[in-house]
């Protein structure tokens, strides 16, 4: 576990320190008074060592901890606190000693839990190695995981042959020995197999495989978060995003002080890979957690921006009443938290860094957080444009340095996260929407931004729920806007954040749901309003330049559900991040999207690759199978023979009566009357060969092994070609 956090192989000190301490144990365990002063002396001097090296020992922990804690970040996204160390100069032997200390411990442990049989924690060691991997998303070497679970295996061998009647547990040791060895000659063929067939290198850059541990994700994440299909939001797979689907069952139950409609925002996408929206990168983010540390201990976090800039501004007719909400999640995806926009507060529990750099809010829990509550403003979302201009202002005439400064910030990091476009669309966008400017030099003004969109997808798009799942190769925004030009909600908001991208405006896809001012109308202050799955919807989030993110409404079939702002009124760009566009759409270059013959080529022979591994690896599996079926068959029927053709007319004849006796139980009901009478007869010969002096003569074991043929016979006859199949290889009858 170490050395898949770390990636330090020098793990020689830990694993001697471990078999060193594990033999004093297990050979001082079988001593009388002499094995406890053994154990007494080494304790004393293991705590003579904790004396005089605490400080190497601690040094050495805090490295190693700050290995793990850059792993868990960059990799799962978990942040944990750094240490820093004394002397760093001898960083190599405080390495060596907490090692050796961190293997005396764990050997000790290891004693203890065998000794005291405690099995939970055994059984519990084999989830350890799969949560570590899909949580780090790191694989330890096959023969490290062979390895691993090889001492498992014999920890459980250990435990069973001591527990239990004297015979049950021979049985069980015996049983556990021949399925070990079995198992790990079957995991050390397979190994050298599959490193003969595909190198690890390409398993792991294999398309198919990617999409297998995304797949096996997913099915995590439903299963922890997803309690039922509210609506048809994908949570960012635009490829299986297909027709509109929604219920009328209550998705959120939110209570307010003061009902006002807004905006609750859930799922946020910044990066878009052609086939999906996903949060940031965890590794990118890590490197971020720095600046989001700083920000937020100013205050500034970008869940909450809106409301900040609010607080700098003077306009009573902007709303500065700040009242309670809280949400009752009772069948919307638990993954994350639904806030509006306008929050003046995060939810207890909640501060901090993430790495979901303050794009929205991910809920803690195994299965998430079905309650939580917060302060909110009231709807700003519908004056965003007054409000925009009235805090360019508040900070041209130098109001409040520190949230001028803590914007820059966090300004720079949204401007490069938040405006990455891929060349094929820029390309595309190039052709449709003609010159977006020059966007190192500045982004378009927001009103032309907006409206150019707008024009263009009320133009050219047909808002439809039914939409096919586009499933192909190929981008889905391209498809969108160049082929089906059909589309709902996430189609809108997909294709309308790349095109803010492509005017230099960073912006972002948001999936959550509707407060209407249909739903809040006669609602009273504390009254709880049910909020369906037909609520949920897709939009797009814009960043204005000293103000934070905005919705804006690019499907226009919801122009008209929420309230808008006035987007004549103060949303012209201001400042550096500003420029114009050029007013002439001139006809640009036409450019290929190169795929090329060897591309096509290569693709086509990782996947046949590792198709052919599968078949491989199946058609090995089913070769050691039949040989390991027809070896016990043959070696059953050679007992069998070799019992009834033997020199002992009572054992033959009692071994022959006893497989009759198997063979009838079979099929009692399918034998005809002859053959049930011989059957009797033979039992009764049996009977006598084994429990009385007389002896058995040689026309009666004749007469045993006709009876045996022909029920034999007739067993065939009646059963069907599984069920024979099943008593001649498997139960091994004949």
């Amino acid at each position: 576990m170490l050395e898949l956090l770390t990636e330090s192989g020098q793990m020689m000190p830990l694993l001697g320190s471990v078999l060193l301490t594990a033999l004093i144990c297990s050979v001082t365990e079988r001593m009388e008074k002499c094995g406890i002063y053994i154990r007494g002396g080494v304790a004393a001097a293991t705590a003579g060592g904790l004396f005089l090296l605490y400080r190497q020992i601690l040094d050495g922990f805090a490295l190693y901890w700050n290995t793990v804690a850059d792993t868990f970040g960059s990799r799962a996204g978990i942040y944990f606190t750094r240490f820093d160390t004394a002397d760093i100069m001898a960083e190599d032997t405080a390495r060596l000693v907490f090692l050796i200390y961190l293997g005396m411990a764990a050997a000790v442990i290891g004693f203890l839990i065998l000794r005291f049989r405690i099995y939970v924690l055994v059984f519990l060691e084999i989830f350890v190695l799969p949560f570590m991997m899909v949580l780090t998303g790191k694989e330890p070497e096959s023969g490290v995981g062979v390895a691993f679970y090889m001492g498992v295996f014999l920890e459980i061998n250990y435990l069973l042959a001591r527990s239990g009647r004297k015979r049950y547990s021979e049985q069980s040791s015996r049983a556990f020995w021949f399925g070990g060895i079995l198992t790990g000659l079957v995991l050390m063929a397979a190994g050298v197999f599959l490193g003969q067939i595909m190198p690890a290198a390409d398993y792991a850059s294999s398309e198919l495989v990617a999409e297998a541990k995304q797949e096996a994700l997913n099915a995590v994440n439903d299963l922890r978060y997803r309690k039922g299909k509210i609506n048809s939001l994908p949570d960012g797979q635009l490829k299986k995003c297909g027709a509109w689907t929604a219920s009328d069952e209550t998705a959120l139950k939110v209570t307010m002080e003061d009902p006002e409609s807004l905006y609750l925002r859930g799922f946020t996408g910044s990066v878009y890979d052609g086939s999906s929206w996903k949060s940031i990168d965890t590794e990118d983010a890590y490197k971020q957690k720095n600046l989001f540390y700083w920000l937020h201990q100013d205050g500034f976090y970008g869940e909450t921006q809106l409301n900040q800039a609010r607080s700098l501004v003077e306009d009573d007719t902007l709303s500065d009443k700040i009242s309670g909400i809280s949400i009752e999640n009772v069948k919307a995806d638990s993954e994350y938290l639904y806030t509006p926009y306008e929050m003046a507060e995060l939810p207890s529990g909640y501060e901090g860094e993430t790495s979901l750099t303050d794009s929205m809010l991910e809920a803690k829990g195994f299965f998430g957080q079905k309650n939580y509550s917060f302060q909110t403003n009231k709807n700003l979302v519908k004056d965003f444009t007054v409000l925009g201009a009235r805090i360019y202002q508040a900070l041209a005439q130098g109001d409040d340095t520190a949230y001028r400064e803590d914007e820059s910030y966090y300004n720079t990091f949204v401007y490069s996260q938040d405006t990455e476009l891929p060349a094929s669309l820029e390309t595309l966008f190039r052709k449709e929407l003609g010159d977006g400017g020059n966007r190192e030099q500045g982004h378009t003004d927001y009103y032309t931004a907006i409206s150019r969109i707008r024009a263009y997808l009320e133009k050219n798009m047909t808002y439809s729920t039914a939409t096919d799942v586009y499933t192909k190769k190929g981008d889905f925004t391209e498809n969108f806007i160049s082929r089906s030009k059909i589309g709902h909600s996430v189609h809108y908001a997909t294709a309308a954040a790349l095109m803010f991208r492509y005017y230099g405006i960073p912006s972002r896809y948001v999936e959550g749901y509707l407060i209407t001012p249909e739903d809040i109308k006669d609602k009273k202050a504390g009254d709880t309003v049910e909020i369906s799955g037909k609520n949920g919807h897709a939009w797009t989030e814009i960043y204005i330049d000293g103000l934070g993110w905005v919705p804006v409404e690019m499907t226009p079939e919801y122009y008209s559900v929420m309230k808008e702002a006035d987007l004549t009124a103060g949303l012209e760009a201001k400042g550096a991040k500003a420029a114009s566009i050029p007013e002439a759409e001139s006809e640009p270059p036409a450019e290929e999207n190169l795929q090329t013959h060897w591309s096509l080529k290569l693709a086509l022979f990782g996947i046949e690759k590792l198709l052919i591994l599968l078949l491989a690896l199946f058609d090995t599996f089913c070769l050691v199978f039949i040989l390991t079926v027809c070896g016990l068959r043959i070696r059953a029927n050679y007992r069998r023979k070799k019992l009834f053709t033997g020199a002992d007319e009572r054992l033959a004849v009692r071994a022959m009566a006893g497989y009759a006796r198997v063979l009838y139980a079979h099929g009692s009901d399918l034998y005809s009357e002859e053959v049930q009478r011989q059957y009797r007869e033979i039992s009764r010969i049996g009977q006598r060969a084994a429990f009385s002096p007389h002896a058995v003569s040689e026309e009666e074991r004749k007469n045993t092994a006709i009876c045996i043929g022909r029920m034999k016979a007739e067993l065939k006859k009646a059963k069907n070609w599984y069920e024979n199949w099943i008593m001649k290889y498997i139960e091994r009858l004949y």
